[in-house]
């Protein structure tokens, strides 16, 4: 197997982080990786707030989960039995935002090839990840009275949205990944 398909296959989702900070190397390994995903018609309509500061990442899992607590008792439920910290220690916090793209083509697919770019780099240079959609929930205005707040300390541009966070950290724990179910391909010759 050669090595992309390697990483690919052996990626999984991290739950468990050490307290080693990421290096600012390592992130702008990952998100310049994240940024050659490609997008539909080359817009790239994605911003990233790439945040390492201890005090607003526990800001930002705590309101996440208050949402969560109030709105989706199941989502609560499951946290609380994975050990209760939503963000699982990590020592980074990837935001990405989107803006609509007016197209065929919803800006959160392109943000979703943007992602996995960042959990393969991630995963290819020892880092773990968890792509966390949980953490939405902290900068929805709907559910969030914290979300302007997180939106304009993230300088997250006017007109994009909070589309998904990517955890980011030294894994001290390590998980097979889930078994990919190839029943659902069919060719067609």
């Amino acid at each position: 197997m050669n090595e992309v398909l390697d990483v690919i296959a052996k990626r999984y989702s991290c739950r468990g982080f050490g307290s080693r900070p990421v290096s600012r190397a390592d992130l702008e390994t990952i998100t310049k990786a994240g940024v050659q995903a490609p997008s539909s018609r080359g817009n790239a309509p994605w911003y990233l707030a790439v945040v390492t500061h201890r005090g607003l990442i526990d800001e930002i899992r705590d309101s996440a989960f208050a949402v969560i607590k109030r709105r989706d008792l199941e989502g609560h439920q499951r946290i609380l039995d994975r050990g209760g910290d939503l963000f699982y220690n990590a020592q980074a916090l990837i935001v990405v935002a989107t803006k609509p793209t007016h197209d065929l083509t919803p800006a959160e697919f392109d943000a979703g090839l943007l992602t996995e770019n960042i959990c393969l780099a991630a995963h290819s240079i020892g880092l773990g990840t968890c792509i966390c959609g949980f953490a939405t929930h902290a900068f929805h205005v709907f559910a969030s009275p914290d979300g302007e707040r997180f939106s304009r300390r993230l300088e997250i541009p006017y007109g994009y949205q909070m589309t998904v966070g990517i955890l980011v950290g030294h894994p001290v724990q390590t998980k097979e990944p889930h078994p990919a179910d190839t029943s659902v391909i069919r060719f067609f010759e």
